[in-house]
């Protein structure tokens, strides 16, 4: 702030003590000079006064206006104070939200950083699974190659084997033909037979008769040379002993086959399973061929992974004694519709003729039928339905391999089969004699069966149902003329079947 305007008092003193000094500094002079002199001074005093005057009110204009600023900058300083509160107390909300915020960020960052590591722990689990994934992947590219190798031999080997089928099928169905002749023929022989039989009064008549009768039908093939010779045969080519021999020699080869090939089975990957509506299909015809018993402990087996090939082994031999005695039994088994009509043809002569004289028929029959016979095929597709209930996979490595040794012993042993055949129709026409087993479920009796396994607790089971068969029986008929003149028809046992109780399953199943 100036001087002037602070002390305006102060200003006027120092002008009048310069007047005074002024006036006695000048020197002596005349009147006028003075009066002159005394007029500039008044003159000087009025412009003083006057100036003092100005001076006075600028001082008391720039007063007000200091005042004002003073005011203004008062009330801006209280405005600023009053704003300045409400910035601070903006600022200390501001400050608790970004607090808050802060707060919120670490956790989030503490969550992100957890997450980030379960990634990251996810992360070295993925990889060491990507690592396993690639070992099995290589592994399982090793096997796919090792089975494309095989498949490809056993698709060779099985284009060949179709080829040769089709091969034999045309030679069957020529042969079909023929035997549809020959049948014819040998209907007509057997009735001349039979009317030979009748009108006959003795044997010699008889064989005078049949003798008369062979150089009128001029055999032409050694089928029907084979045929005649069988006609006038008077004894048995086998004897009842060598029959049994057969037999358990048969029952041997089967228990090998299904032994092998339920250890096969229970080799096999246990992780490779057929779809469910497979394995179920397969259960359900597995029941119709060897019973509900046999496919529970089965089916037990491949639940618990006990790996057990004895039930397996059970069925396999089952199935294969079925089918042994079908094929045994029947005069065409691929040809149903045809076995039927000859079935009931010697029905009809079984049961009005003599045993030697139906024997001969069947025989005549059976040697004029005789030709391939490729029933190992549907042999096999039942021992697949006991396998897939027993949990194997057609999926398994090397089951092509596999099913083709099965399908080799298979038909291995229906040569032997065909053998006995031969040897129960052709080879004794004195009586019928022919294989038996008993089916599953049958009751126990032990004058008609034998325990497979004996236990001192088998009179326990009596009349109770068996699990199944494991071997084939020998049946003869015996024919007794009655006083009254009927004839009874009797099967009496040579060779019991040996059958499965159900202790020697259940014990199995225990351990």
């Amino acid at each position: 702030m100036p001087p002037d305007r602070r002390n305006p008092a102060g200003s006027n003193s120092r002008q009048q003590s310069d007047l005074h000094l002024a006036n006695e500094s000048a020197p002596s002079s005349t009147f006028s000079s003075r009066r002159k002199k005394s007029e500039d001074k008044l003159k000087k005093s009025h412009d003083s006064k006057i100036n003092r005057i100005n001076s006075h009110e600028i001082w008391m204009e720039g007063g007000k206006k200091e005042k004002e600023r003073e005011k203004e900058t008062k009330d801006k300083d209280t405005g600023s104070r009053k704003s300045t509160k409400e910035t601070v107390k903006s600022l200390l909300k501001d400050k608790e939200s970004l607090t808050s915020q802060v707060q919120d960020l670490r956790t989030q960052l503490q969550g992100v950083e957890e997450q980030d590591r379960i990634t990251q722990t996810r992360c070295r689990a993925l990889e060491n699974e990507v690592q396993t994934l690639k070992k099995k992947a290589a592994q399982d590219d090793e096997e796919i190659q090792s089975l494309i190798t095989t498949s490809t031999h056993a698709a060779e080997a099985a284009a060949k084997h179709i080829e040769d089928l089709d091969q034999k099928n045309q030679g069957l169905e020529d042969q079909l033909r023929r035997m549809r002749e020959r049948v014819q023929r040998a209907e007509a022989a057997a009735a001349a037979a039979q009317q030979a039989a009748a009108n006959s009064a003795s044997a010699a008549a008889a064989a005078a008769a049949a003798a008369a009768d062979v150089p009128r039908r001029s055999p032409t093939s050694p089928t029907e040379n084979r045929a005649s010779q069988i006609f006038h045969s008077k004894a048995d080519t086998y004897a009842g002993a060598e029959i049994i021999r057969m037999v358990e020699t048969l029952n041997a080869e089967v228990l090998q086959c299904a032994a092998f090939v339920a250890e096969a089975v229970m080799a096999t990957d246990i992780n490779l399973k057929e779809e469910d509506r497979v394995v179920e299909k397969c259960r359900k015809r597995a029941v119709d061929r060897v019973g509900q018993r046999l496919v529970e402990a089965m089916k037990y087996n491949a639940d618990s992974g006990a790996r057990d090939p004895f039930p397996l082994q059970l069925a396999l031999q089952h199935t294969t004694l079925t089918w042994s005695c079908y094929i045994i039994q029947s005069f065409t088994p691929e040809n149903q519709d045809l076995n039927r009509h000859l079935t009931s043809i010697w029905g009809r002569v079984s049961n009005h003729e003599e045993a030697p004289v139906a024997g001969k028929w069947r025989a005549i029959m059976a040697a004029q039928l005789k030709g391939p016979s490729t029933n190992y095929r549907a042999m096999f597709d039942d021992f697949r339905y006991m396998m897939v209930a027993a949990g194997w996979s057609t999926k398994a490595t090397n089951s092509a391999t596999l099913a083709a040794n099965i399908q080799s012993r298979l038909m291995t042993l229906e040569s032997s089969v065909m053998k006995l055949k031969e040897a129960v129709i052709e080879g004794i026409t004195s009586t019928e004699m022919v294989p038996s087993m008993w089916v599953a479920g049958q009751p126990y009796h032990p004058a008609e069966m034998e325990s497979a396994y004996p236990d001192p607790t088998d009179p326990e089971f009596l009349n109770r149902p068996i699990v199944c068969t494991t071997d084939l029986g020998v049946q003869r008929l015996a024919v007794t003329r009655m006083k009254d003149g009927s004839v009874s028809r009797k099967f009496e046992t040579l060779l019991k079947p040996k059958v499965i109780l159900p202790s020697a399953l259940d014990d199995d199943t225990e351990q």
